[in-house]
């Protein structure tokens, strides 16, 4: 094999593999939760995906594989197929780094809120008669060092974050992956009346070195 088609068949596998791990994992998220005492609320939902991301995979070829948020018509497949649950809103805008994608939704039950915030192996568990909810973060990525570093720099600027309001004060409990309290997690998490924040930088969050679990109660 001749060196420029081995440097292409290694570039063209740490690209799909890096849109495999971004397909669960947007560039940029976050998520603005309230969780009224009957089990209804709202969300509101923002993606930011990278412009330069979306390049790279037209360069090679991949297009088609691309982590691009939902458009409208699958958001409200989504709704239609999830009880309970309603899309608002939907608006999709673009500057000059990112295209930005906003879709506000009502629930009326937690298992609709549920279904909803799934995301592969990291479930969103909600117990209401416990007045619990536990939000799972996989173990990340490990591997070839040179493609950590891409994925880094990749991830640079962007965070995943999460606002939750509760129908109670609020009291969390960082866990591990055997359901152990922890003092230690990446990122920053407070709590104010009856509300709890989280941001973490997308990076920290994809090179997890062992199962998390944010667990909130009220």
């Amino acid at each position: 094999m001749s060196e420029n088609k081995k440097r292409n068949g290694i570039s063209s596998l740490y690209v799909l593999t890096f849109i495999s791990v971004l397909l669960v994992s947007c560039v940029g998220a976050s998520s603005k939760i309230k969780i009224n005492g009957d089990g209804s609320g709202t969300v509101s939902q923002e993606y930011r995906i990278s412009l330069e991301l979306q390049n790279v995979g037209k360069t090679e070829g991949n297009e088609g594989m691309l982590p691009l948020p939902a458009g409208k018509e699958d958001l409200e497949r989504t709704v239609a197929r999830i009880p309970g649950l309603r899309l608002v809103s939907f608006t999709s805008r673009q500057d000059k780094r990112d295209l930005i994608i906003n879709a506000d939704f009502a629930f009326d039950t937690p298992e609709a809120l549920a279904a909803l915030m799934e995301n592969g192996d990291q479930p969103f568990k909600i117990d209401l008669q416990g007045k619990k909810i536990i939000l799972n973060f996989s173990a990340g990525e490990n591997g070839d060092p040179a493609f950590k570093e891409m994925m880094v720099a990749a991830f640079l600027g962007y965070n995943f974050s999460i606002s939750l309001s509760v129908p109670g004060p609020v009291k969390t409990t960082w866990l591990d992956g055997y359901g152990k309290s922890v003092q230690q997690y990446p990122g920053t998490c407070s709590v104010r009346n009856n509300t709890v924040d989280y941001t973490v930088s997308m990076g920290d969050l994809v090179f997890l070195d062992t199962p998390l679990a944010l667990e909130i109660g009220w």
